[in-house]
């Protein structure tokens, strides 16, 4: 599934284009394949994942994640990420 995440860090906030992934116990995040876009490669270890926070603002959903002193938002821009990620991560 491919979506932006705003990752926020101690400098500042980047938005990526992102292929959103879960294999066995690991968030995959990379630059989908044939895409002009940042470059990113992140893989996240679900038993690592710090905190996580599910807000709705405006009729918008977004999922949160703090992982390794980052943020990860992923925001539902129709595309279903916030409801994959919550049903993968939360109800798993």
């Amino acid at each position: 599934m491919n979506s932006v995440v705003e990752i926020t860090d101690m400098l500042g906030i980047d938005y990526y284009y992102v292929s959103v992934a879960i294999v066995g116990n690991t968030l995959l995040l990379e630059k989908p394949k044939g895409m002009v876009a940042k470059n990113i490669k992140r893989r996240i270890n679900l038993s690592e994942i710090d905190d996580v926070c599910i807000i709705q603002e405006k009729g918008v959903s977004k999922f949160a994640i703090f992982y390794d002193r980052n943020w990860y938002t992923f925001i539902d821009y129709g595309n279903h990420v916030v409801s994959y990620l919550k049903e993968a991560l939360v109800f798993s």
